[in-house]
C-alpha cells in the first residue's frame, strides 16, 4: 500500500512540471537601433544581439511582417517584448538593453529606365530577323525607377503577337526577383531594318534595257519599299523600264517589265520535238510576248492555231 502511494506521488509530479511554463536561464536582447532586412519577415535575430543558452531559438522569433523594399518599418522595445513573450517562452530573468526603438529597412534594387531600355534592345536584337548591324531599333525609355526586393534579377521580355519586328510596336515584361514574378511593365520599342536595292544612277528612259551600269547598291529602310526592290544587278537580266525612271530611283517590279522578245504578227520561228526527233517551222505571233511567255502562233499555211512557250531567243517551242 505504502508502495503505491510513493508511485502515485512521483506521476503527478512529473504531470505538474509538463504542465507548468518552459523556463529558460537569463536571456539578454540588445536591440539595434537601424538594421536592414531582407523580408519579407523581421525576426528578432535580424534586429537585436542575444545572449544565453536560448540565443539561436529565440533568433527566429517572428516579429512582424518587412516595409516594402526600400521603406523602414520602426519597432519600438515594447512591442518587441510582447512578441517575445506571446511566443511561449518564459524566462528566469530576460534584458532587453540598446536602443528603444529600432528602424527595419527592408534592402532593395532600382531598375532604372535605362536598364529596362537596355534589356529590351538586347531581346529585339536576339529575337528579331535583321542583322543588328543593319537595323536602328530605338527604345522609347520609361519614365521613373522601379524598386524591388533585393536579389537575383531577371526580366522577361514578350512582343505584342502581331508585331514582325518592323515598324513599331508594343513589347511587355515580368520583373522576377530571386525567381518570384514581382513587377509587370510595359514598353515601346520602333525597328527600322536596312536592306540593300538598287537606285538608278542615271536616267533610264521607257523601254530601254536596263544593265549593270545603270545602277548603284544603295541601303534603305525596309518600310520605306512601296514593292519588292532588286537587290543585285543580276535580276534586272531581261527587263526593260515600264516608264522612265529618273536618277535615285529604287527599282522595284512596279518600274520594270521584262523585255518583249515576240511583237504582234511577227513571224517566228517554232521549234517541237516529235519521236526524238526535232522539227523546226515558222508561224505568226498573234499577240506581244517576252520571254517565258505562252504565246498564241498561226500556221502560215493551213492557219491552224497552237501554242507555244517563248525562249530568250525569240523561238517558240512547242511542248
Amino acid at each position: 500500500m505504502q508502495e503505491n502511494r510513493v508511485r502515485y506521488a512521483k506521476v503527478l509530479a512529473w504531470s505538474v512540471l509538463a504542465l507548468s511554463p518552459c523556463w529558460t536561464s537569463a536571456e539578454t536582447i540588445v536591440l539595434k537601433p537601424e538594421v536592414y532586412v531582407r523580408g519579407p519577415k523581421v525576426f528578432l535575430g535580424d534586429v537585436a544581439e542575444i545572449e544565453g543558452e536560448a540565443s539561436a531559438s529565440l533568433a527566429g522569433i517572428e516579429l512582424s511582417t518587412a516595409a516594402l523594399p526600400g521603406a523602414t518599418r520602426r519597432l519600438d522595445a515594447s512591442y518587441v517584448l510582447a512578441r517575445v513573450k506571446n511566443a511561449g517562452v518564459e524566462f528566469e530573468q530576460l534584458d532587453i538593453e540598446g536602443a528603444s526603438r529600432v528602424q527595419a529597412t527592408t534592402l532593395h534594387q532600382e531598375v532604372s529606365g535605362a536598364m529596362l531600355a537596355e534589356s529590351l534592345r538586347a531581346y529585339i536584337e536576339a529575337e528579331m530577323p535583321w542583322d543588328p548591324l543593319d537595323t536602328e531599333v530605338t527604345i522609347a525609355e520609361p519614365v521613373g525607377v522601379l524598386v524591388v526586393p533585393d536579389g537575383g534579377l531577371e526580366i522577361a521580355w514578350r512582343p505584342n503577337p502581331q508585331f514582325r519586328y518592323i515598324g513599331s510596336g508594343g513589347f511587355s515584361a515580368q520583373v522576377y526577383v530571386d525567381g518570384q514574378a514581382y513587377k509587370s511593365v510595359t514598353c515601346r520599342a520602333t525597328v527600322e531594318p536596312y536592306v540593300d536595292v538598287l537606285v538608278a544612277r542615271r536616267d533610264i528612259p521607257r523601254g530601254r534595257p536596263i544593265g549593270a551600269s545603270d545602277v548603284d547598291v544603295r541601303k534603305c529602310a525596309l518600310s520605306s519599299l512601296q514593292a519588292d526592290a532588286f537587290e543585285r544587278p543580276e535580276e534586272l537580266a531581261g527587263y526593260v523600264a515600264r516608264t522612265t525612271i529618273y536618277p535615285g530611283d529604287v527599282l522595284t517590279t512596279r518600274k520594270v517589265t521584262p523585255r518583249e522578245v515576240i511583237r504582234r504578227n511577227q513571224i517566228v520561228s517554232v521549234e517541237a520535238r516529235v519521236n526524238g526527233l526535232l522539227l523546226q517551222a515558222r508561224a505568226r505571233a498573234l499577240s506581244d510576248a517576252c520571254a517565258g511567255d505562252v504565246v498564241v502562233c498561226e500556221n502560215l499555211r493551213s492557219k491552224e492555231q497552237f501554242q507555244g512557250i517563248v525562249l530568250d531567243t525569240g523561238t517558240v517551242l512547242v511542248p
